[in-house]
């Protein structure tokens, strides 16, 4: 009698407990892919913050110097098809 409950007991068990194990694999999936995002989301912010900081430190000549050079590399570069 008591290994028909046990046999009985794990029949009903059995379908429960494969059913909620391939849940883990996602959860902690999408708890790596929101850990992701948020890094890049702040990587990209201190990047931005860097530029700006790099920009401010440029002296004017610099700053004319520099468009002067990006048209000049508009022109010459060939299009891309």
């Amino acid at each position: 009698m008591n290994r028909f409950l046990m046999a009985i007991l794990f029949v009903i068990m059995m379908p429960v407990l494969i059913f909620s194990a391939p849940q883990e694999p996602r959860v902690n999936q999408k708890k790596i892919d929101r850990e992701r995002i948020k890094k890049q989301k702040q990587f990209l912010k201190e990047y931005d913050q860097a530029v700006r900081r790099h920009n401010k430190r440029q002296s004017k000549a610099t700053k004319e110097s520099m468009r002067k050079t990006q048209k000049q590399s508009k022109k010459v570069t060939p299009l891309k098809h």
